[in-house]
């Protein structure tokens, strides 16, 4: 079967018996996204159903926020149609289930001593960066690592490809969102692009991003997020070998140069949410503790 039709299937389309035909059937071939609809009527009648169908397989399937229930033969939804299978995000990460998590942090004393020594740098600025980068816990409440889902990052990795059907997950920089609207972003940029959806999120306790995950100390994106996933010191052992690998910055933090370590982990912009004053700061309270 081949996802072909001559004009378009939907609400305010043309809906020519045969290319609805063709929708229905990939529709239901692709039916376990198409909850809580449904599977249409594969008769090429285009009815409530076929329509609503669309809807939730572009809601599902595809990660629309706006779905708008219509098929075109050059558009998104008939390419995510003419796939042969739709297998969804495989990352643990994705799996919907509590990740229970110890009361205690396991970033002992001890490790970050030695994350201190092994980076020439006082143990206040290690926990400087690490207070300022998660102001919450390092776990959400599901106990997954606390995330942030960067859009230009993702656009940059998909090259532009979803900047106009899902500008929320493909743009420019900013427009975060909520906390609780970050593993959602995740999900649904998965389902575009699992890999490059990995790499704009920033991870852990350290928030490093997942793009980053070679200088981290991890071959692959998905290595570097099932680490993050075990616990709170492997985001140290992380941030140890990021850190390490850049000269610059290791120097900066050696040297308690805020805005010039800011400047090379947070990147360019570093100054829009006053990183180098807030780890400053951070750093001259740790201290005189």
């Amino acid at each position: 079967m081949v996802g072909v039709i001559a004009r378009g299937v939907g609400r305010g389309r043309a809906n020519d018996p045969a290319d609805v035909l063709v929708v229905e059937q990939l529709l239901v071939r692709h039916g376990r996204w198409t909850f809580p609809q449904g599977l249409p009527v594969a008769n090429g009648t285009a009815d409530a159903a076929t329509f609503a169908a669309i809807e939730a397989f572009q809601r599902n399937a595809m990660g629309l926020l706006k779905p708008d229930g219509t098929v075109d033969p050059a558009g998104l939804t008939i390419r995510f149609l003419d796939r042969p299978i739709i297998a969804g995000p495989r990352h643990k990460v994705f799996r919907e289930i509590c990740w229970a998590r110890p009361e205690t942090s396991s970033i002992t004393p001890a490790l970050v001593e030695a994350a201190a020594k092994s980076l020439g740098c006082e143990v206040a600025a290690v926990r400087a960066v690490a207070q300022v980068e998660t102001k919450r816990s390092p776990w959400d409440e599901e106990g997954r690592p606390t995330i942030l889902f960067e859009r230009h990052k993702f656009r940059t990795h998909t090259r532009g490809a979803y900047n106009r059907s899902h500008p929320d997950l493909s743009g420019p920089q900013g427009a975060y969102g909520r906390f609780s609207a970050q593993y959602p972003k995740l999900r649904r940029a998965a389902m575009l692009d699992e890999a490059a959806a990995l790499k704009p999120a920033s991870w852990g306790t350290f928030q490093i991003l997942g793009e980053n995950h070679n200088e981290a100390g991890y071959k692959s994106v998905e290595a570097f997020v099932e680490a993050m996933m075990e616990s709170d010191a492997r985001h140290l052992e992380a941030f140890v070998a990021f850190v390490g690998a850049n000269k610059g910055m290791r120097k900066a933090l050696q040297d308690k140069d805020w805005a010039g370590f800011a400047s090379r982990y947070n990147g360019p912009d570093y100054k829009k949410n006053d990183y180098g004053n807030q780890m400053r700061a951070a750093y001259e309270r740790l201290s005189k503790g």
